[in-house]
């Protein structure tokens, strides 16, 4: 089935100050086997100067050689395509040593798969409906290290992975004790989706202090990054 069509709308603040040299632009590679959504997603990108679409895919089994030739920050993986779809081409390519950070690409009728999407070790999804601004915030959030995610993907997450019962419940809620009292404050924020320096503004504190207690939670919970504090804390609800 042919995947909704995006929509174009470019947001009034877009077109941000130039960078200096000093910084540069987050690098995206997208994969999809409709070259029109390809070239929607290229036209949407080239409004985001602090945003480098530097490379193409158009399957699955194209994705390892073409992260290995461009080095990408964040990937966008479309779902299902021919040859090798994308939660198994985000799953091969999390073996990998610094992986890029995936955000998977979904139609409102592939949201079953967010599950197996973020085992597979993605990081964020949206929908290929999103605006603009929508796709610019989800790939500045991934590359900043939250997890960005549609209302819609959050309810199939919790509907179809979440919700494991009330053993899986108590032992959530469990690991949550052992954490400090500003640890588990943290812990609440990340879940709400929030990044470091969003989290640092919030409890008053330095984004070095807030990292810091990421990682804390992180050994403590025995989950990796930060869908995995998300996923301990939606499950001791």
């Amino acid at each position: 089935m042919a995947p909704a069509p995006m929509t174009i709308r470019t947001p009034p603040d877009a077109r941000r100050t130039l960078m200096t040299n000093a910084e540069q632009p987050i690098r995206v590679l997208a994969v999809d086997d409709d070259a029109m959504v390809l070239d929607l997603i290229r036209v949407m990108l080239k409004a985001a100067p602090d945003i480098d679409l530097v490379a193409t895919a158009s399957d699955g089994d194209e994705v390892i050689n073409a992260v290995t030739a461009h080095h990408p920050d964040v990937v966008l993986m479309d779902v299902r395509m021919k040859r090798l779809g994308g939660i198994d081409a985000t799953a091969a390519l999390m073996k990998r040593p610094a992986a890029p950070r995936v955000i998977i690409l979904t139609t409102f009728d592939e949201q079953e798969y967010v599950p197996r999407a973020m085992d597979a070790g993605a990081v964020g999804f949206i929908l290929k409906s999103a605006a603009s601004k929508a796709l610019y915030d989800a790939i500045r959030d991934a590359h900043a290290g939250a997890s960005p995610m549609s209302p819609q993907s959050v309810g199939h997450l919790r509907s179809g992975y979440l919700d494991g019962g009330g053993q899986a419940r108590g032992h959530a809620r469990a690991l949550l004790e052992t954490l400090t009292d500003r640890e588990r404050e943290v812990a609440m924020l990340v879940a709400q989706e929030l990044s470091n320096p969003a989290i640092a503004k919030r409890l008053f504190v330095s984004e070095s202090s807030v990292k810091q207690y990421v990682a804390a939670i992180q050994g403590k919970l025995g989950v990796e990054g930060r869908v995995g504090i998300a996923t301990t804390v939606a499950r001791a609800e």
